[in-house]
């Protein structure tokens, strides 16, 4: 007879403690964030930076990570995010290292020039997460790095998911592989926004956990019903 499922810990009887794919908190996005390599390279340079990418792309994402990585190499640190509506940031970055700054787009045109103007004056390293290229508004001694973040590569895809799952699996084995076609189904509905593929993933494990099993390895037939327009 198989055992009774708790009502209270559904995900527990698929190997996980929540759903992989729920709203995760900024230090839950640092945790899991796999930086990309056009990042990583960028770092040792120790200029400003850029990063650049559309909607879902991962930029916040790539930020919070950003943050932790300078956070543990004992860097004093700051992250903001810039809401919609907002077009001023609230940190004064003279006293910080390195300053995040999310949806760096938004600011005006008189709070990028104080910002410039702060962070030229305090030697603060300066991240910007933006839609568009805000390069024109630095200094000329001001070096900046941009970084595009790109539609992922299937490996790379396949690395971010099951990091994600990893981090919420109960067990080692819990997280099922994902096959080929699984990637190719998710980057042709999707394309580069990973936030899209979260949210029908989500849904995806929110049914397995009212079933109470999912599917030992994903593939594309088990998750383009979750895709379909």
């Amino acid at each position: 007879m198989p055992e009774a499922r708790n009502p209270f810990f559904p995900f527990h009887a698929l190997g996980f403690r929540g759903n992989p794919f729920r709203a995760l908190t900024d230090e839950e996005w640092a945790e899991t964030a796999i930086l990309p390599a056009v990042v990583t390279e960028a770092l040792p340079k120790g200029e400003h930076l850029q990063i650049m990418g559309s909607a879902g792309s991962g930029k916040t994402t790539t930020l919070l990570a950003l943050q932790r990585h300078f956070q543990e190499r004992g860097l004093r640190t700051a992250y903001e995010y810039l809401p919609d509506g907002a077009t001023t940031c609230r940190t004064d970055p003279r006293s910080l290292e390195v300053f995040l700054l999310d949806e760096a787009q938004r600011l005006s045109r008189g709070a990028r020039t104080r910002l410039i103007s702060a962070v030229r004056a305090s030697g603060t390293r300066l991240v910007l997460g933006t839609h568009r290229d805000l390069s024109a508004c630095f200094a000329a001694e001001m070096p900046v790095t941009t970084v595009l973040l790109a539609v992922p590569s299937p490996a790379r895809l396949r690395q971010i998911l099951h990091r994600r799952m990893a981090f919420f699996a109960l067990h080692p084995g819990a997280a099922p592989p994902i096959s080929d076609d699984a990637l190719e189904t998710l980057l042709r509905a999707c394309g580069g926004n990973l936030r899209a593929m979260e949210h029908g993933l989500y849904e995806a494990f929110q049914a397995w956990a009212r079933a109470g099993q999912m599917p030992g390895i994903l593939t594309a037939a088990v998750l383009t019903p979750f895709f379909e327009a």
